[in-house]
């Protein structure tokens, strides 16, 4: 009976240490990283009145006869479950979620202390401690190499509150951009390069320099002391108009570009006209009359004009008109007659304005043998008998294939200029736009350059710019209608300059002459980006031709322009008008004299980036890199140049060749709008502030094939994103630390800089239960605990940490509120197992009475 006794009794003793570790829990209900324990019960030794017994044979076995002696509290376990996070205003406030500790120590870590409170703070030395001064264990920047090591042993966290970084010169700047690649760039655009009357020289610094040549980069000096860039052969499928459209160039599309009306009188030799109230005999140009029809037949500009029943010149030239317009039947010819003055003969007018196929511009004319309305008729004279009226009889003087209508000399009655019944008068060439280069054979020009080089007595030169002016002055070599083919602006620019000083038929002659020679006209590309065209009223001379040879003077011209469309007879290639709308600005009449004509604006799409960079004294420079659309390649991609410029007087280039603040390079894009390949990768920039000179800067624009640097697709250009590696020197802004989830400290700067200048260590242990309360939110580690690992938050199992947060205390009020109840009625029932035993105590003492 007295086991019960002591049973009840380790009963209440048990319960009552329960008690005591729930009203611990209780407590700490708001303590930060609080982990709750629970009391473990154990019963205690049992007495063993009779052992347990085998089964023999007619007889079971018997188990045994124990009777316990009470219970106590083998141990108590500490629960680590997580608690809730609470964020703070707190930048140095840090929780853990998951497992782990933080790790302090009191002296300089040779021991280490574990917690899961994270309240710290900065002590007036820099120190980065708990509430009871122990400081963070982790590890601290090596600012040598900007680095943290968090393979070593931790140390105290220790961040100096008056820090200072020194200035770190840029080693790499990297950009994220789109350029577009549409039809459309608004306001991001540039004016077309300025191009001079010279092809392969440069006016304006006296090199000779080849502007198809997109890798040979030419500078001058703007009217306000600016350096550009200049004489660049931009394809012109990439240029825009004023308002931002793009032209969108295709392989044979093109315009006309007429010089002057195409004029030609059919009466070159001056014959009278047949007059019907002359009765006398004559020799005249004979259009038919009432009695006596002609017969007109002709080819003009490709189109066949026969009648055989003409009887005057106005009939004649009614009929001729007839066929200036197409019709569903047939192609115009483009041409007007109009009687000469004298009635003699037609003369044709072709100004070019109408049509967009060969057989509508210039005069082509050709006389059939069958003609006979114009020619040179003996109309002889019969007076009448008795004072009758007279008349006359007609007989046609043209023999073979001879004609009046391109004939300039007449002896007697016959034509004496051979058998030519053809005569062309071309003022109007057709420019062909091509995707591949083009290669315009050299010329001399007098306006500079390379000198003219002549030839031996009465011959051509040698030397191929000089011969090619030696044929074009001299044999009328560009008086043609072959197609001029032109890729870039430059190839437009000269082949629209030489035809209109070599190639038009300025007299209507039909015939080359050094009469027909304009040379004092100018076609250049102004600073606007307008093509602009001067006409003076000039003699200009030509260089001796030959050895020897006299020179020859030329006169100035009037020119009158018509621009249209050009496509093929075949109809296969389309009209571009948004092309031609560019150049309308030059037609009308265009005398000789100071005036000027020039074309719409055109523009290049174009983008600029500011980059900042970093010298070694931490001054900040301003790299500003412009990217210019300048082709769309074959496969559809497109080309850009890059101008990179840093402001004077700081330097980046080397080469010797214009201007050192100033680097031209390319970028190429694929057809998909990934990059290609650009060029410069890197930059030798001097800043020539007293800093370090040479300072190697890799401009990482992306990767070939990808998307993950400069793009070029059709929408928007834009900077996305700019980057560099560079920064001034900076201190360490007051209460502007902050911590992330991998433990690093961070610290911002004054120059803008965020840096971790420290990395908090975190602990862990096999068996979190095993760890020793010391008091303070602290744990040490047990022999039950196993020792301590460090590492890096996030790494082998341990949580992450989250700034300016804390971990709230684990306790569950509702669980710790239903243990006191369990408790206290254990307890209750414990007291009633003594008071029982005492009361068959005393039963058993009153026995005896």
């Amino acid at each position: 009976m007295m086991r019960s006794l002591w049973s009840g009794v380790s009963g209440l003793q048990a319960h009552q240490v329960a008690m005591d570790v729930e009203g611990n829990n209780i407590s700490n209900v708001n303590t930060t990283g609080f982990k709750y324990s629970r009391a473990d019960f154990g019963t205690m030794f049992s007495q063993t009145v009779k052992i347990a017994t085998t089964p023999t044979d007619g007889r079971g076995g018997q188990n045994p006869l124990q009777i316990g002696l009470g219970v106590s509290v083998s141990s108590t376990t500490r629960i680590h479950s997580q608690g809730s996070v609470q964020t703070t205003d707190k930048n140095t406030d840090v929780a853990i979620n998951g497992d782990g500790f933080f790790m302090v120590s009191d002296d300089g870590g040779l021991t280490n202390y574990l917690t899961r409170s994270g309240d710290f703070k900065l002590d007036s030395h820099g120190n980065f401690v708990n509430n009871a001064g122990y400081i963070v264990q982790g590890w601290n920047i090596d600012w040598s190499t900007q680095s943290i090591d968090s393979s070593r042993s931790p140390q105290n966290i220790f961040i100096d509150p008056g820090m200072h970084i020194p200035a770190a010169q840029s080693t790499e700047v990297a950009i994220k951009a789109n350029l577009n690649s549409g039809l459309s760039i608004g306001t991001a655009s540039r004016p077309l390069y300025s191009l001079d009357s010279i092809h392969g020289y440069n006016k304006k610094t006296g090199e000779t320099k080849d502007e198809n040549d997109t890798g040979t980069t030419q500078f001058y000096t703007t009217s306000k002391n600016a350096i550009d860039v200049t004489e660049k052969g931009v394809d012109c499928a990439s240029l825009f108009n004023a308002s931002g459209t793009g032209l969108n160039l295709r392989d044979g599309q093109g315009i006309w570009v007429s010089y002057a009306d195409a004029k030609y009188e059919t009466n070159k030799a001056g014959m009278s006209a047949f007059d019907e109230n002359n009765h006398t005999n004559q020799t005249a140009a004979f259009w038919g009359n009432t009695d006596n029809k002609v017969h007109l037949s002709i080819v003009l500009n490709g189109v066949k004009i026969e009648n055989e029943s003409i009887g005057s010149i106005d009939e004649a030239v009614a009929y001729i008109n007839s066929f200036t317009v197409p019709n569903d039947s047939r192609p115009g010819t483009g041409v007007k007659a109009v009687k000469s003055k004298d009635g003699s003969g037609i003369e044709f007018v072709n100004d070019n304005s109408n049509g967009t196929t060969d057989n509508m511009k210039n005069i082509n004319l050709t006389v059939n043998k069958e003609n006979t309305a114009g020619e040179i008729w003996t109309a002889t004279w019969t007076d009448g008998a008795d004072g009758a009226e007279g008349n006359f009889t007609f007989k046609s003087n043209k023999t073979d294939d001879k004609t009046l209508w391109t004939a300039e000399t007449v002896a007697g009655t016959n034509i004496t200029k051979g058998g030519d019944t053809k005569k062309q008068v071309i003022t109007a060439h057709k420019y062909i736009y091509s995707s591949s280069a083009q290669d315009l054979p050299p010329m001399y020009n007098p306006d500079g350059g390379n000198g003219y080089k002549p030839g031996a007595a009465n011959q051509a030169p040698t030397d191929p710019a000089s011969k090619n002016y030696y044929n074009a002055v001299h044999d009328g070599a560009l008086l043609n209608t072959d197609e001029r083919v032109f890729h870039s602006t430059e190839d437009l620019r000269e082949l629209l300059q030489r035809d209109a000083r070599y190639g038009v038929d300025y007299d209507g002659s039909g015939d080359f002459a050094a009469s027909d020679v304009n040379e004092g006209v100018k076609v250049v590309v102004n600073d606007s980006g307008a093509f602009s065209i001067t006409n003076p009223n000039e003699t200009s001379q030509s260089p001796n031709l030959s050895a020897g040879g006299p020179t020859l003077d030329f006169t100035a011209h009037n020119m009158s322009f018509n621009v249209t469309s050009y496509t093929d007879s075949l109809g296969k290639v389309s009209t571009n008008d948004a092309f031609t709308k560019i150049f309308k600005g030059l037609d009308g009449v265009f005398p000789a004299g100071n005036q000027v004509k020039q074309s719409e604006l055109l523009k290049l799409s174009s983008f600029s980036a500011g980059l900042e960079i970093y010298d070694s004294l931490g001054s900040k420079h301003t790299l500003e890199v412009q990217f210019v659309k300048q082709s769309t390649t074959q496969d559809g991609g497109n080309e850009w140049q890059m101008i990179i410029r840093v402001p004077e007087p700081a330097e980046i280039n080397t080469t010797g060749e214009g201007p050192s603040n100033i680097v031209v390079g390319t970028a190429r894009f694929n057809n998909d709008g990934s990059l290609s390949s650009y060029n410069p990768r890197t930059l030798n920039f001097s800043p020539n502030n007293g800093a370090a000179p040479n300072q190697q800067i890799k401009l990482s624009f992306g990767t070939s094939g990808s998307n993950d640097g400069l793009v070029s697709s059709n929408s928007a250009s834009a900077l996305t994103s700019q980057a560099t590696d560079g920064y001034t020197s900076g201190n360490l802004k007051p209460d502007a630390l902050r911590v992330d989830d991998k433990g690093n400290i961070l610290g911002e700067f004054t120059n803008g800089m965020t840096f971790a200048v420290a990395k908090m260590a975190m602990a862990s242990v096999a068996n979190n239960s095993g760890l020793e309360e010391i008091g303070g939110n602290l744990y040490k580690v047990t022999a039950n605990s196993g020792d301590i690992v460090v590492g890096e938050a996030g790494t082998g199992g341990r949580g992450d940490m989250k700034t300016s947060a804390l971990e709230m205390s684990n306790v569950d009020l509702s669980r710790s509120l239903t243990e006191l109840i369990i408790i206290q009625r254990g307890y209750q029932a414990n007291s009633k197992t003594i008071s029982t035993s005492d009361q068959m105590l005393q039963t058993l003492i009153q026995l005896k009475q």
